[in-house]
């Protein structure tokens, strides 16, 4: 089975501004584009091709498009329920980078935040089925990382509610969650 992947303009590292797009600058390098939101945020406007390929998680693929870098994430799976496909979108919202990894008899989307300080984990889905089995999330809490399981449907979209949005900046060198965390508050 060949996947087939959805593209999305790549975000900026250094902004993770949503609205961010790297294209080709002025410089006749190619492994340098220009992050069209960076200026207005006080940073420089250069990015360095292979730090953006570092940040994704694979089996994301990055490719230029019409001048623009896009990311290249695996589609969906046939079959998945509405209801899948709804916890799916409910941590693309909470900026998790959620990645499908397709298998014959369990599929699995991978979570990951930007940034050392975010949750990472993963959900189990019935290949047949096309259900949500379980859930394994890790995020760090009061300089630990906590670990939380679910199973069931109700259970794991409930888990995944409760997560807060990562506020820890892509490239982070922070030592710890709240050093993060005041850091991004100022």
């Amino acid at each position: 089975m060949t996947d087939t992947y959805i593209w999305k303009p790549a975000t900026c590292y250094v902004c993770a501004d949503p609205d961010s797009r790297l294209a080709p600058g002025d410089s006749d390098r190619p492994d340098i584009l220009i992050c069209n939101q960076c200026p207005a945020h006080g940073h420089p406007p250069y990015r360095d091709l292979l730090d953006v390929a570092t940040a994704l998680t694979p089996p994301q693929k990055l490719a230029m498009r019409a001048d623009t870098l896009m990311v290249g994430t695996p589609a969906e799976p046939d079959g998945l329920t509405p209801y899948t496909l709804g916890v799916a979108n409910l941590a693309e919202s909470k900026r998790l980078r959620p990645t499908w990894r397709t298998g014959k008899v369990t599929h699995t989307l991978v979570l990951s935040s930007p940034g050392p300080h975010g949750v990472s984990g993963h959900i189990t889905v019935g290949a047949r089925s096309g259900k949500i089995l379980r859930a394994l999330l890790k995020y760090p809490a009061d300089s630990v990382t906590t670990q939380a399981n679910a199973t069931g449907t109700n259970a794991v979209r409930e888990l995944l509610a409760g997560v807060s949005q990562s506020q820890c900046p892509p490239g982070c060198d922070a030592p710890t969650v709240d050093t993060c965390l005041n850091r991004a508050a100022q």
